[in-house]
């Protein structure tokens, strides 16, 4: 694809991100052609449409790097089908996760570079948890067999298997065009309904409009970032502008630095999104007022994230597949510790990894632990709070407290975000220097000046649980 060269030039930006938004946005044609010829065929010719046309585009961008992306299934069914004939169990799922897991580790640990890479690596996150994902719910389906349904939670219940997927349906789940490059998570039992030549005469609509909404978004998304980052670019950070700018100067910047960065991520979700709508995949039924619900595949709320008055809210509304991913098959999972927060820790920790070796992973995802224990106590606080109730009784006390909240949010959602974008701590420290450290100032002097917040709001002490 050598023009791609010549129009990455032309335009001044990255060949490697520029071929990756071709193989993004391969993704509609292919669907269309599904949608008009292949839809109707028997599950296995899907299977193998689906498998080859996301070779062929992985191997568009990645060149012959594609050929980790099988490595990783091929072995993720060699895995299920030996540990099978050997009982299975959790040995299949503890295999599994040390296999993937371990083989993205090592690819990060050869292709890791300062900047953000893209390679076989990003696919091959995707495919990890994907992966990960399928032994799980393969050791649900026995634990079902064995134990009876009641054993699994509801969400369990919903993606468990009852035997494991043939290596063509493996490999059509985990090149499927619309979740190849960077997402979404769909569990196999979705997928494998989906592959069938009676699913789309059943949906209530075309999804077609809705998909192509979401990607004139991501075009919009796409536009901001562009044109924003010409002003305040993502290394504005370890700039010589930035380091004479103003401490109130930076306090205005960050804010929007931070958004033209986010809105990088949000293209090319929602690109993948309308791929994944105008497939069908992405139907999630009929809503009660009547109106269909395509998202089903949807990474992200966008009125929620562009509203948020809470950082709970960013979570709910950002990355939501790999989020969900997490709760399910990592926190969840370690509810036999009965401990929360080591839970919530061990998560983070995963998360981070699971991103690469860099520091600045790990420093956001402390941000993130740090920044939602403190919010989470704040918001028991003001609940038993009879000075707020008080405040409650005023018309306008809704709309003051979701303006504050949007503020705080939207002021120090860029200090959470600093050491993801610049990576290493050479370029993160001195971007957090320039800013005081503000955001640990705040967070953990809390313990320091939580006692008198309580006391100004008059908090109720929490009821004794032992007495009720």
């Amino acid at each position: 694809m050598g023009w791609l060269k010549g129009v990455a030039d032309a335009l001044g930006g990255p060949e490697d991100g520029l071929r990756l938004m071709a193989g993004l946005m391969a993704g509609y044609p292919i669907m269309f052609l599904h949608r008009m010829a292949v839809c109707k065929s028997s599950s296995t010719n899907q299977h193998l449409y689906f498998f080859l046309t996301g070779l062929l585009v992985g191997f568009s961008v990645l060149g012959t790097d594609v050929v980790h992306s099988l490595y990783q299934v091929f072995g993720t069914y060699l895995i299920l089908l030996i540990t099978g004939l050997l009982g299975g169990g959790l040995k299949t799922v503890l295999i599994s996760f040390l296999f993937n897991f371990g083989y993205l580790m090592t690819g990060y640990w050869y292709t890791e570079s300062n900047d953000y890479d893209i390679n076989w690596t990003m696919p091959g996150c995707i495919l990890c948890l994907r992966l990960i994902g399928l032994s799980f719910d393969i050791y649900d389906g026995g634990r079902a067999r064995e134990e009876g349904e009641a054993v699994l939670s509801k969400d369990q219940q919903k993606v468990a298997l009852e035997e494991a997927p043939s290596l063509l349906e493996m490999l059509s789940h985990s090149f499927f065009i619309g979740g190849y490059f960077v997402g979404p998570q769909f569990s196999f039992k979705k997928f494998k309904n989906y592959a069938r030549p009676e699913y789309m005469p059943t949906l209530p609509e075309s999804p077609v409009p809705y998909g192509l909404r979401r990607l004139a978004l991501a075009v919009l998304y796409l536009s901001i970032h562009s044109l924003g980052s010409m002003y305040i670019p993502a290394n504005w950070p370890i700039t010589q502008e930035y380091v004479e700018s103003g401490f109130l100067i930076k306090m205005l910047k960050y804010p929007l630095w931070c958004r033209f960065i986010l809105y990088k991520y949000l293209m090319v979700w929602l690109i993948s999104e309308g791929v994944c709508i105008i497939s069908g995949l992405s139907f999630n039924g009929v809503r009660e007022d009547g109106r269909v619900d395509w998202k089903g595949c949807a990474n992200v709320k966008l009125v929620r994230l562009e509203t948020a008055s809470r950082f709970g809210h960013l979570i709910e509304a950002f990355n939501i597949n790999t989020n969900d991913w997490a709760a399910a098959y990592i926190y969840k999972r370690l509810k036999f510790m009965n401990n929360r927060h080591i839970s919530q820790g061990c998560t983070l920790v995963f998360l981070a990894l699971w991103h690469g070796f860099h520091l600045g992973y790990f420093v956001t995802f402390f941000n993130e632990f740090m920044t939602m224990n403190v919010e989470k106590e704040l918001m028991s606080i003001l609940e038993r709070s009879e000075r707020m109730k008080r405040w409650q009784q005023h018309p306008a006390c809704d709309s003051v407290c979701k303006l504050i909240g949007w503020l705080w949010v939207s002021l120090f959602m860029p200090f959470c975000f600093i050491p993801f974008s610049l990576m290493t701590a050479d370029r993160f420290l001195p971007a957090y220097k320039g800013t005081y450290f503000l955001i640990y100032l705040v967070y953990l002097s809390w313990p320091l000046y939580r006692p008198a917040l309580k006391a100004f709001l008059q908090v109720k002490p929490k009821p004794d649980k032992k007495k009720e």
